[in-house]
């Protein structure tokens, strides 16, 4: 026998479709969840759990009563609980100590799902197996990693940890600043699983140390990138077992790229992006030292391998600075 807990992440449901997308966006975000639904009735899951960023809209105010209804309702038909772990997107300013105003904040407080960070923890026991699970939920860009390392196992058999953050086989830092968690940094800390949020890309399941890393990514393609469009979204079943935690991901039925993706639109992003890597690879050219004390503008001006339209802007920019 096991304790068996289905994953999911990063769901970002909103009234508003992205501009990507074709389709009718909550109607393909509920066929999704009701896919983890079933999933979970057909392992006789214990729970769901949550990675955050359920909500994709931070404002409150931009949330329907009608789509938190639908929330509500829709998780009314599900066999076992939810736990969530509060990501960026469910809060103002990425700061979960606004949950009370959030849309998520209600499906707290109405027991639609049940809280999964701080001293808000989920224990399982079944056959003299004791699974207990805890959450990080979202706190900055700069990682706190005192939240991992002071996590302590107690009696349980097996300890997971749910962490809303950015985190992969090499870490490093994103683009935008923000910390990526290395998985070798985490294996001398307590949890014997990682469950991550936060990175949409499906990163499998990697084990390190004696140690699992589920890194799947989100449950839905918002974004029109060739990563979006080409994977295909997925759940995970953790079989918890006296002999440790066995890992099935469940892929998701999903409509093809051409059904619920702007296409062209994705031809007219790659152009502009093609443009936009030739205009910055040229700025950062021109901001070598120059002969002949060439300024900045003069060299802006003198590119001819850029569309004028771009080079016109940054023109204007820089004569505004």
């Amino acid at each position: 026998m096991s304790i068996n807990l289905v994953w999911r992440t990063d769901v970002h449901l909103s009234d508003r479709a992205p501009s990507s997308r074709t389709d009718d966006w909550a109607d393909a975000v509920f066929d999704k969840l009701g896919q983890v639904r079933d999933l979970a009735r057909e392992v006789n899951a214990a729970a769901i759990i949550d990675g955050g960023d359920f909500f994709h809209i931070k404002s409150p105010g931009r949330n329907s009563h009608a789509l938190v209804n639908r929330t509500a309702e829709h998780h009314s038909t599900y066999p076992c609980p939810v736990y969530c772990t509060p990501g960026n997107h469910d809060s103002v300013y990425g700061d979960y100590a606004f949950l009370p105003q959030q849309p998520l904040g209600v499906l707290y407080s109405t027991g639609v799902y049940k809280r999964l960070y701080d001293e808000h923890e989920a224990v399982f026991t079944h056959d003299g197996i004791t699974v207990r699970v805890v959450g990080i939920p979202y706190h900055g860009t700069t990682y706190d990693m005192e939240r991992f390392t002071s996590i302590k196992k107690g009696d349980e058999d097996i300890l997971i940890c749910v962490a809303h953050v950015l985190a992969s086989h090499r870490g490093g830092t994103m683009f935008e600043g923000e910390d990526i968690i290395k998985y070798a940094d985490l294996v001398d800390t307590a949890p014997d699983v990682y469950l991550f949020g936060h990175w949409h890309k499906d990163q499998g399941v990697k084990e390190i140390g004696g140690k699992q890393f589920v890194n799947i990514g989100s449950l839905t393609r918002g974004a029109l990138s060739q990563d979006e469009v080409a994977r295909q979204p997925a759940a995970a079943v953790l079989r918890c077992t006296d002999k440790g935690v066995e890992v099935e991901v469940r892929r998701l039925k999903v409509g093809a790229p051409e059904e619920v993706f702007d296409v062209q639109g994705r031809a007219r992003q790659v152009k502009r992006q093609v443009e936009m890597d030739s205009f910055v690879e040229a700025i950062r050219d021109a901001l070598q030292p120059v002969e002949g004390g060439q300024t900045l503008i003069e060299a802006v001006t003198s590119m001819d391998n850029v569309p004028n339209e771009i080079r016109e802007r940054a023109l204007a920019y820089l004569e505004r600075a």
